[in-house]
């Protein structure tokens, strides 16, 4: 599977998730004419921009981060939405978050690229962040049965 099927994949299973807890998802499709991010969603009067990246190695580069996703980002946590995040896979179940600040604040301190653990330090796990989100908002496994996807 090419890198970019592995990733159009991912940016799927990634949106999917989010719908399975209740999350409005919309999938951003046309990569080609450079669109800053893969996927928008909202729930509970809160919205959220994610950009999806699949490492297939050890490491993120840094240098995949363009400046276009970083000033829409920006923008979108302007005008009173929360802060644009990559969405960075390195296996089955192991997705962390990391803002765009702090991918941008490391890459002007002339960081090249960060690995699992960098994504600890500087991010937090995916699935930890739903579970918040979920407790936040008022939702619970229960609710899943109703699932309106």
């Amino acid at each position: 599977m090419s890198n970019k099927s592995t990733g159009t994949q991912f940016e799927k299973e990634f949106a999917d998730i989010l719908a399975d807890h209740w999350f409005w998802v919309h999938l951003f499709q046309d990569n080609r004419n450079g669109q800053p991010c893969d996927v928008i969603a909202a729930r509970n009067g809160h919205t959220y921009l994610f950009d999806c990246k699949d490492c297939q190695g050890d490491y993120f580069l840094l240098s995949r981060m363009e400046e276009n996703q970083y000033n829409a980002m920006r923008l979108f946590e302007m005008t009173g939405n929360s802060r644009g995040r990559f969405a960075v896979r390195f296996g089955p179940g192991e997705i962390y978050l990391i803002g765009y600040w702090q991918l941008k604040a490391l890459q002007d301190q002339g960081v090249k690229r960060f690995d699992r653990k960098d994504c600890q330090v500087y991010g937090e796990d995916f699935f930890s962040w739903l579970n918040e989100k979920d407790k936040e908002d008022g939702w619970s496994d229960e609710d899943e049965g109703g699932n309106w996807k």
